[in-house]
Parts: C-alpha cells; sequence; structure tokens
C-alpha cells in the first residue's frame, strides 16, 4: 500500500475495499442460504416447521435484490457517517439486536479488531470504538438486519436465518480483517504496544 498522501485518504481508500469484499460474502450468503435452508428444511419431520422453511426460501429468493441493495446502501451510508464523526445509535433495538448476533465473532476476532481500531485512530487522528467501525461485526450484524426489517420472521426462522449469515458471512471475517490490519500496518499506522516497543528499541 502506498503511504504518501493524507492519511485520512489512505483509510478511506482501504475500508472501501474492505466493504466490498463484505458485500461479496453477502452475495455469498445470499447464493448459499437456499441450499441451506433446504438442507434444513428437509431434515425437518415438522411438517408446519418444513412449510415456514420452505416460504421462507421463496422469500429470500424474491427480495435478494433488494435485500443486496438495502445493506449496500446502508453499509456505505454508514461509513459515510462514521467519516463524519457520527455514531449514532439510530436504533437502539436492533443496535443491540446485532450486537448480541455479532457477540461470537467479535470474541474470536477481538485481538485483531483491537489493533484495526488502535491503527484507524492513528490514521484518522482520533479514538476509534471497535465496536462502531464501519467494517466491525457489530455494524454489519445491524445492516443486515435493517436490511431484513420487512420480512416477517418468527422466531424459529429468525435463529436460522442468523445461523446462516454467522456461517458464511461473520465466520469469514478473518480474511478481511487480516488484510486491514496488515495494510495499516505497512501504511505506518501504529498501535500503543506498536509505539511503546518502538520507543523502548531507539532508546
Amino acid at each position: 500500500m502506498q503511504t504518501g498522501g493524507d492519511p485520512r485518504n489512505v483509510l478511506s481508500a482501504l475500508l472501501i475495499e474492505a466493504m466490498r469484499k463484505i458485500t461479496q460474502l453477502m452475495e455469498g450468503f445470499y447464493h448459499n442460504t437456499e441450499d441451506g435452508l433446504f438442507e434444513i428444511a428437509y431434515a425437518s419431520e415438522n411438517v408446519d416447521q418444513r412449510q415456514k422453511i420452505v416460504e421462507l426460501m421463496r422469500e429470500l429468493r424474491f427480495q435478494r435484490n433488494h435485500l443486496m441493495k438495502s445493506f449496500d446502501d446502508r453499509l456505505f451510508k454508514g461509513f459515510e457517517d462514521w467519516l463524519g464523526g457520527s455514531d449514532e445509535n439510530e436504533y437502539p433495538e436492533e443496535h443491540q439486536q446485532a450486537t448480541h448476533i455479532a457477540q461470537r465473532c467479535a470474541s474470536h476476532f477481538s485481538f485483531v479488531l483491537q489493533s484495526i481500531a488502535e491503527r484507524i485512530a492513528h490514521a484518522a487522528g482520533r479514538t476509534a470504538d471497535r465496536n462502531v467501525m464501519p467494517v466491525s461485526p457489530e455494524q454489519i450484524s445491524y445492516h443486515f438486519i435493517m436490511s431484513c426489517r420487512n420480512i416477517q420472521f418468527g422466531p424459529s426462522e429468525v435463529q436460522i436465518v442468523q445461523d446462516l449469515f454467522h456461517r458464511f458471512v461473520l465466520d469469514r471475517l478473518g480474511g478481511v480483517y487480516g488484510s486491514i490490519n496488515q495494510k495499516l500496518i505497512e501504511a505506518g499506522h501504529l498501535t500503543s504496544e506498536d509505539r511503546e516497543g518502538f520507543s523502548v528499541s531507539t532508546a
């Protein structure tokens, strides 16, 4: 990665690239969801539950293009708001639900997410809360929830869709986060631990 120019421009380009990769994961999610739902319906012995899953499959297929566009629009709008310094929780209940959905992923990638947050803070010249970064598991989950608001899920269908979202999106974010962190390192953006080590080595 080039290190010249305004650090915020470099950071913006890096995050936009990462969000495009997240969009690709979402495309994979919708591509694979129908097969995943079919497997679950086929394995279910409850006729009513099986029928609900089939109906959900049809609804997601019918709504796919709208859902993808809504997710993309929200993801990039959230990025613009974040760049402008806004961390406002427009829908607190949905943000709370997103935090719950993202909990396992956020815990699994805790170290690299903290590293990215500190490096972004160094690049942007401001405090960066890892939970509100535009590429955080919480924000990705929030935009997914908001994009699906017009679909009526029953409790069991909610759990099924969340499990598939984990499987095809959240659990596959490791490569995205690893790439962001490495490119921030190459651009010279440091964590507090990096700076302490640098101070010791030059003392």
